[in-house]
């Protein structure tokens, strides 16, 4: 970059608040059930996405919790 003249340059980062009251704890409606007896019938799946070259790139999995293999 010297040899080249060039320098960095960041944006100034961005100012969080802080809050002064405590974190309220959320119950787990769902209740997870992960031994599953037969399949096809609980499935679980996750998404995420990406900046891949010059667009979003995205990825979602679904798997069948009974055979432990991706689906879809």
């Amino acid at each position: 970059m010297k040899k080249r003249g060039l320098v960095s340059f960041q944006i100034l980062g961005h100012r969080y608040k802080k809050e002064n009251h405590a974190h309220i704890e959320i119950p787990n409606e769902l209740d997870p059930q992960f031994n599953v007896e037969v399949p096809n019938r609980v499935w679980w799946g996750e998404g995420t996405y990406g900046w891949a070259g010059n667009r979003w790139a995205y990825l979602a999995v679904v798997v069948d919790l009974f055979a432990r293999k991706q689906i879809g």
